[in-house]
């Protein structure tokens, strides 16, 4: 595995400059995992993220490399009465290591808290151990068990942040 060179920056997903690039990420990650992948029906969100995150209720950003080129990504939604979600944190392997899933995390913590969000939350299958210790670092913690309400069943880890009222955290 060759690593990507930094830096790295986090930018709002934008169409015209970024493609497909999420679409190529996730489905790289799930194939790394052996996981499938429904390109046009569950998983849809990463192949058209300005549909699914219009920038009213969701918000999408992707980590690019110096040329431009996705190597990540993170969305955001609005899930309403002060709850927020975050959707699809995904590096690819070659680009980990930079503190990519920290930075997309942060963005999606901040962008929650410019909002108002009270709490955020995030599932994430139970095999992403690494990214389980991420988000508890960050500042998550573990709080439910579920099944996913992808077409699999997916086992999945619940995270929770919660937001004081008084603006600490």
């Amino acid at each position: 595995m060759t690593r990507l060179p930094g830096p790295f920056q986090v930018v709002p997903y934008d169409r015209s400059r970024h493609a497909d690039g999420p679409w190529r990420v996730v489905s790289a990650v799930f194939e790394e995992y052996g996981f499938p992948f429904a390109e046009d029906d569950y998983d849809a969100d990463v192949a058209r993220p300005d549909e699914h995150y219009d920038g009213r209720t969701g918000w999408f950003s992707v980590a690019e490399d110096t040329e431009g080129g996705v190597v990540g990504c993170v969305g955001l939604t609005d899930e309403g009465g002060g709850e927020y979600e975050l959707h699809r944190l995904y590096v690819l392997s070659e680009a980990r290591g930079h503190n990519l899933g920290e930075r997309l995390c942060t963005w999606v913590i901040e962008a929650a808290r410019e909002k108002g969000a009270e709490r955020v939350v995030l599932f994430s299958d139970v095999h992403f151990a690494h990214a389980h210790r991420l988000y508890e670092r960050v500042g998550f913690r573990a709080n439910r068990f579920r099944y996913a309400p992808d077409p699999w069943r997916s086992r999945e880890w619940g995270f929770i942040m919660e937001f004081p009222k008084d603006g600490t955290n």
